[in-house]
């Protein structure tokens, strides 16, 4: 078995190339691990608070518009 110069070199392309793909999503994963996490979605309590301002402010609108008439 032979193993000419263009054989080690072409190898060795490929090898670098394949190193420098896998360096490289490494180093993608690492930057999307380090961006800013997503919050929470409000839970069912926060949800139920926040519907029941909106819900008074409405009934104050309400009130209000009923008086002018």
């Amino acid at each position: 078995m032979e193993f000419t110069l263009g054989d080690i070199i072409s190898t060795t392309v490929l090898l670098c190339m394949f190193l420098a793909i896998f360096f490289v999503m490494i180093h993608m994963i690492k930057k999307m691990k380090s961006t800013v996490p997503v919050p929470p979605p409000p839970t069912m309590q926060q949800q139920v608070e926040d519907l029941t301002k909106r819900v008074s402010s409405l009934e104050q609108q309400v009130k209000n518009f009923a008086d002018k008439q």
